[in-house]
């Protein structure tokens, strides 16, 4: 009798990520933002409106500073962020979004609430409400050994 092979967690995760990803960058498309990918709203979700600078956005979204900076620069080459010194710190950089980025800002959060309820349609609200906490868990690192 032949053992069952389990799929590993990871690919599990990695394409429940590019299913959500796929369904985010359709919903940007069809709202117009065909120069956006699913990452940019990494940025939109971390993003302060009166300026955020680089390691705080990197830190909101659990990403590194160098992938955050691909990022914004991207973002600030077509229009939807602005990239200034910090008046209290020259070395420092704040970033704010344009009246474009506003907008996109508002597209993906609409997005990406959209999608999470139609996760719990599917899931129910328990069952996203747990794994989301796992989630969590998973990403600080407490994995329980």
């Amino acid at each position: 009798m032949a053992t069952e092979r389990r799929t590993p967690l990871g690919v599990l995760l990695s394409a429940a990520e590019r299913a959500l990803a796929v369904e985010l960058e359709d919903g940007l498309r069809g709202a117009g933002y065909h120069d956006l990918r699913a990452a940019h709203a990494q940025v939109f979700f971390a993003i302060e409106f009166e300026g955020s600078r680089l390691t705080d956005l990197a830190g909101r979204a659990g990403m590194t500073k160098q992938a955050m900076g691909e990022l914004v620069r991207y973002l600030e080459q077509h229009g939807y962020l602005s990239v200034e010194p910090d008046s209290r710190d020259r070395r420092a950089k704040v970033i704010r979004p344009t009246s474009r980025g506003r907008s996109a800002h508002s597209a993906s959060i609409g997005l990406l609430a959209d999608s999470d309820r139609r996760l719990e349609e599917r899931l129910g609200d328990q069952a996203l409400r747990d794994l989301r906490s796992q989630l969590r868990r998973i990403g600080q690192g407490d994995t329980g050994a």
